[in-house]
């Protein structure tokens, strides 16, 4: 048998096994991961690769474009006045970091429902067991098998879409304090250019 084809058998026979919540933590599932992919490659699109030298004599190499080039024209804009660059430079921070900090919660919420989803997928496993317990028909083992499957199988779905994305939350919280940082180091080169060009 194709192996392919063999994984998918297993993968709906699971399916199946795990009962009604299932298609719930799926679709918590993609939602989540949506959402880290889609926050990670916004910042990975805009954090320069040379942040960590950021010299001084690449100062032009980013004015060509992108967000970076769009924060350096606003915060120095037709204006002089290293204060007034300072002001500017602070909101963006303020509003980059604040924008962040709620995707970044808001991943973390839903991360913490897959596993709680499971849990609820456990328990409904559990009173299905009991309840093929208290049964004398040759429908009991049945009922108890599928119980235990499903209080197992929510339990694992659960799991496997928390843990990876407990990881992408940390990988997105490091990319946040580089992009701060790569703020920071803007505001110290702007203001030079600013005082530059006022001398």
């Amino acid at each position: 048998m194709n192996p392919l084809v063999e994984f998918f058998t297993d993968a709906n026979n699971v399916w199946k096994k795990g009962g009604s919540l299932m298609p719930v933590i799926g679709v918590l599932s993609l939602y989540t991961y949506y959402v880290a992919f889609d926050l990670w490659w916004r910042l990975r699109t805009v954090i320069p690769k040379d942040l960590k030298a950021f010299p001084r004599e690449r100062w032009g190499a980013f004015q060509g474009g992108g967000k970076v080039d769009r924060i350096i024209r606003y915060c120095i804009g037709d204006h002089n006045d290293r204060k007034e660059t300072r002001r500017r430079f602070e909101q963006v921070r303020d509003a980059d970091s604040s924008y962040l900090s709620r995707r970044i919660k808001f991943l973390l919420v839903l991360t913490s429902a897959s596993p709680l989803v499971g849990l609820l997928g456990t328990v409904i496993g559990m009173l299905q067991t009991f309840s093929g317990l208290s049964m004398q028909d040759s429908y009991k083992m049945d009922l108890v098998a599928s119980g235990i499957s499903q209080a197992l199988i929510t339990t694992q779905a659960g799991l496997l879409v928390a843990i990876p994305s407990l990881a992408i939350i940390h990988i997105l919280q490091r990319q946040k304090k580089d992009w701060l940082h790569c703020i920071n180091r803007l505001e110290s080169l702007s203001i030079r250019q600013v005082r530059n060009s006022t001398v």
